[in-house]
């Protein structure tokens, strides 16, 4: 059934990629999505088996999957507005519409391969399918943002795969070939701890670019800012998840060996030095969609943080992943919506939404009490948890410092935030026309999930990242 998944995929993109009939190159991508469905169906009731040589279905990777399913169906839906609004060409919309199922379908392979190898190719595959997607504005920005996520991401793929040589350099000195994760992990204990210790440092180094980390995240914030908002809205979630995936899946298969406090001590760092960098910058951009990519990098850099401290950290790490990339989708979203109204990115041109338009601006002002974690928002819940886990490890000074880059943070999105949901500002060219209910709507439901984790925290979601976690070391 997998492998028939991933031919559906290449067959849907090319014959999408020749279709230039908009309607039916919409129909197309709904139709992906139905597959996505279809599959999901598939592999819940094979939770923790295998699926072949190459595959597997693990809650980790199904938790994920449902938040693809759910970003991708909303993504398809806004762009038919974009479309509709900007007079997309045939040809563009097709393209377009064929990169989506291919990148779409990439992630899936990084989500539920069990190979190192496999692994490797499909985040590579994610690269390519990005770049399409990237450049659909077909302007100046969009092409350098296009050529410099293409060679920057294809440099930090090359990175990580050096790291998967030196494991197989590793796994070769005891005679071992098989790169599945779990034969990796039975074999852990074994290897050269120099070599798997060089391959998790060129993993974290190359995959930062999909998580828009340290050091390789400002091609990130770029790709955000030149691209159409709801592909900004699967790179700051879809696309973060996959990246964290990638490197969990080296995580968890060193977690046995000696190198895992040293694992830990990178990964704070990583994260530490990558909240630095969104404090800084949060502070200074004027542009919207790069102040919402900037919070993305700081809400990659809280998860690192988190996982880094183990125990309950694990579960802070991805509970506060999916509930991010379902509030920042719905940030992204709307951003298009405003810069159909007020012809512009700039805060400074942007002000009084709320009156200007009622419902996009209750999303705003709840995606951004969501975003700086504030009641009732579930994100509160994961950060709590990540300074639980943080005073646990008696990481006080580490705590203290998260805390006032936070605050740094949190200061400087609502000075311009507040700014664009309540003050009135001298915008020209206000087009009342480009409100739409029916998106703002979409947006409130994601909004929503998310208040609603905060309040009731459903024991299913709970019992999942309990169940995705309990192979790591407490």
């Amino acid at each position: 059934m997998i492998f028939f998944y991933f031919i559906l995929t290449a067959v849907l993109a090319t014959l999408t990629y020749f279709i230039r009939n908009k309607l039916v190159s919409h129909v197309m991508v709904f139709g992906y999505v139905t597959l996505m469905v279809s599959l999901g169906i598939y592999l819940v009731p094979l939770l923790g088996q295998t699926l072949n040589e190459y595959f597997f279905s693990d809650r980790l990777g199904l938790i994920f999957y449902l938040v693809l399913i759910l970003v991708s169906l909303f993504s398809a839906i806004h762009y038919v507005k974009f479309v509709n609004d900007r007079k997309v060409k045939e040809a563009d919309v097709a393209l377009h519409n064929a990169g989506t199922i291919f990148f779409t379908g990439a992630i899936v392979g990084v989500l539920f391969t069990s190979h190192f190898g496999i692994l490797w190719a499909f985040m590579e595959a994610t690269t390519l399918g990005a770049s399409i997607l990237i450049y659909h504005n077909r302007n100046q920005d969009a092409l350098e943002a296009t050529w410099k996520y293409l060679y920057v991401c294809s440099i930090g793929i090359a990175i990580a795969f050096a790291g998967i040589l030196f494991l197989g350099f590793a796994a070769q000195q005891t005679g071992h070939i098989d790169f599945t994760f779990s034969a990796i992990k039975t074999e852990a204990a074994n290897l050269n701890t120099i070599w798997l210790k060089a391959c998790f440092l060129l993993v974290i180094t190359g995959f930062s670019v999909k998580m828009g980390l340290v050091p390789l995240f400002n091609v990130d914030i770029d790709a955000k800012d030149a691209s159409p908002s709801q592909v900004g809205a699967s790179l700051s979630s879809v696309l973060m998840n996959a990246g964290f995936v990638a490197i969990y899946r080296f995580y968890e298969a060193f977690s046995a060996t000696s190198i895992l406090p040293w694992m830990n001590k990178l990964l704070m760092l990583t994260g530490l030095l990558s909240l630095f960098f969104a404090a800084v910058y949060v502070l200074r951009v004027k542009n919207v969609k790069r102040m919402f990519a900037y919070s993305s990098m700081e809400h990659a850099s809280l998860v690192i943080i988190a996982f880094s401290c183990g125990g309950l950290g694990y579960f802070a790490a991805i509970l506060h992943l999916v509930m991010h990339s379902l509030v920042k989708s719905s940030l992204f979203f709307q951003v298009s919506q405003m810069h159909r109204i007020f012809s512009s990115k700039l805060d400074e041109n942007i002000g009084s939404y709320l009156r200007v338009n009622p419902l996009g601006g209750l999303v705003m002002l709840l995606g951004f009490l969501s975003i700086i974690a504030m009641p009732p928002s579930g994100m509160l819940i994961s950060e709590l948890y990540m300074f639980q886990a943080l005073i646990a490890k008696d990481y006080w000074w580490v705590a203290l410092i998260v805390l006032m880059l936070v605050l740094i943070i949190i200061y400087g999105l609502a000075v311009k935030m507040l700014g664009i949901i309540f003050l009135k500002k001298n915008s020209a060219n206000i087009n009342l026309d480009g409100a739409t209910p029916y998106e703002s709507a979409l947006q409130l439901a994601l909004i929503v999930i998310v208040f609603y984790i905060g309040l009731f925290r459903p024991p299913i979601i709970v019992e999942s990242i309990q169940l995705a976690i309990q192979s790591l070391p407490i």
